[in-house]
C-alpha cells in the first residue's frame, strides 16, 4: 500500500514538472498579453504599437495572442501609471506611449507621478522621432516668420500634451506665436480640427502624419514651417530647425532638452520589476522582430520610419533626461507658463510697431 501511494506521489510529481516548459520554453502558450497604448486609435503611437505587437507575438516562446487597450489622456500618462501601478510582472503587460509622458516629471518635480520612468524595463524603440509643426496651405501662413508676425491657432489634446507643451516651449525659443486650442481628442480629433478651419494647424511627429494621413503632405496640403529632432527628416530637408531658429542660449538649451526624447520615439517597456526571465526573453524577440523582413515590409508600406534602439540605450537615454541642469528645467517650465501668442519684438517688426504704438497710447 505504502509503495503504491509513493508511486503515485512520485508520478504526480513528475507530471506537474513536465507541466512547466522547460526554461520556459513555451511560456506564452495559450496566454494572450496586454498593450497599453498611450495615444488615442487613430494617432502614430496606436499604429506603431500595434503593428509591432502583431510581429513580436510570433517570437516570444509560445506564440501568444495580444490585445490593445488604449489610454490617450493627459499626453499618455495614464497609459504610463496603469502599467506601473496594475500591469503585471509576468511579461504579459507591456505598454508604449508618446513622449511627453517622459519628459512630465522632471519638468514638475514638485508634484508626485504615480510613476518613475527610470524604473520601467525597457525593451526598445522603433524610431527617432523628427517633430514638425505644419499649418493648412490656404492659411497665409508660409513661414515661421508668418508665425512670428501673427497669431497661429494650433490644435492641442491635454494641456499637458507633447505637442501642446512643444508650442509653448517654441515660442519661448524662436519666437513663434502659436495658440495651443486645447480639447482635441488624439491625433484624429485635432486633424478634423484642421479640415474643418477651426486652427491652422499643429506639432507632431513628421511620421505619424505620413502614417495617418499621407495625402496631406502627397496633395501639399499643409506647409511645414519647421522640424525639431536630432537631425533632419529626409523627406524634408529644406525645411528649418528649431535649433537654428532659436533666439539666444538659453532656447537653444530648452530646444536640445525636449528634443531628447525624439530619440526614442515609440519606446516599448515592461513594468517595473519584471521577472528577469520574461525580460531576457522579450529584449531577444525585440532584436528579431526589428530585423524580421516582414515587420520591416509592413512598416514600408505604412510609411512608418523606422530608426531603432535596444533596451539598454534607451535607459541611458532616460537617465540623460533625468540629469538635466535645473536651470534648464526652469526655463523649460516657464515658457509653459507663460502667455500664449505672445507678441516678442526681438524676432518680428510688426511686434516693435505694436509695442511703439502701445507706448505712444500710455503717454
Amino acid at each position: 500500500m505504502n509503495l503504491l501511494r509513493s508511486s503515485a506521489i512520485a508520478a504526480a510529481v513528475i507530471a506537474s514538472v513536465a507541466a512547466v516548459p522547460a526554461n520556459g520554453a513555451d511560456y506564452f502558450k495559450g496566454k494572450t498579453l496586454t498593450l497599453w497604448v498611450g495615444g488615442g486609435v487613430s494617432g502614430g503611437v496606436n499604429a506603431y504599437g500595434r503593428v509591432f505587437a502583431r510581429h513580436v507575438t510570433g517570437y516570444l516562446p509560445g506564440n501568444p495572442d495580444y490585445v490593445a487597450r488604449n489610454l490617450p489622456g493627459a499626453g499618455g500618462v495614464g497609459a504610463v501609471t496603469t502599467l506601473a501601478k496594475r500591469g503585471k510582472r509576468d511579461g504579459t503587460h507591456f505598454g508604449t506611449w508618446a513622449q511627453g509622458a517622459i519628459t512630465e516629471p522632471v519638468m514638475r518635480p514638485k508634484k508626485k507621478f504615480a510613476y518613475d520612468m527610470q524604473k520601467f524595463v525597457w525593451i526598445g524603440s522603433l524610431n527617432s522621432s523628427v517633430q514638425t509643426c505644419y499649418v493648412r496651405h490656404d492659411t497665409g501662413i508660409k513661414t515661421v516668420q508668418d508665425a512670428r508676425d501673427k497669431k497661429v491657432k494650433m490644435a492641442g489634446t491635454g494641456a499637458r500634451s507633447a505637442s501642446t507643451q512643444r508650442t509653448m516651449i517654441l515660442n519661448a525659443a524662436i519666437g513663434t506665436r502659436f495658440v495651443p486650442i486645447l480639447g482635441y481628442r488624439g491625433s484624429g480629433g485635432a486633424h478634423l480640427a484642421i479640415e474643418r478651419g477651426e486652427v491652422a494647424g499643429r506639432c507632431s511627429s513628421y511620421d505619424a502624419l505620413a502614417v495617418a494621413n499621407p495625402h496631406w503632405i502627397k496633395e501639399k496640403y499643409v506647409t511645414f514651417l519647421l522640424q525639431s529632432g536630432f537631425e533632419k527628416h529626409p523627406a524634408i530637408p529644406d525645411v528649418p530647425t528649431a535649433r537654428e531658429l532659436t533666439i539666444n542660449e538659453t532656447g537653444r538649451k530648452i530646444i536640445e532638452f525636449i528634443n531628447q526624447p525624439l530619440a526614442i520615439s515609440n519606446a516599448f517597456a515592461l513594468p517595473p520589476g519584471s521577472d528577469a526571465a520574461r525580460v531576457k526573453e522579450w529584449r531577444a524577440a525585440w532584436s528579431k522582430t526589428v530585423k524580421d523582413p516582414k515587420f520591416l515590409a509592413e512598416a514600408k508600406k505604412r510609411r512608418m520610419g523606422i530608426k531603432t534602439r535596444d533596451g539598454d540605450e534607451v535607459v541611458a537615454i532616460i537617465k540623460k533626461i533625468y540629469a538635466t541642469p535645473p536651470e534648464v528645467v526652469k526655463a523649460a517650465a516657464r515658457a509653459l507658463k507663460a502667455e500664449k501668442g505672445r507678441c516678442n519684438p526681438k524676432v518680428s517688426k510688426k511686434c516693435r510697431g505694436k509695442r511703439k504704438k502701445k507706448k505712444k497710447k500710455q503717454g
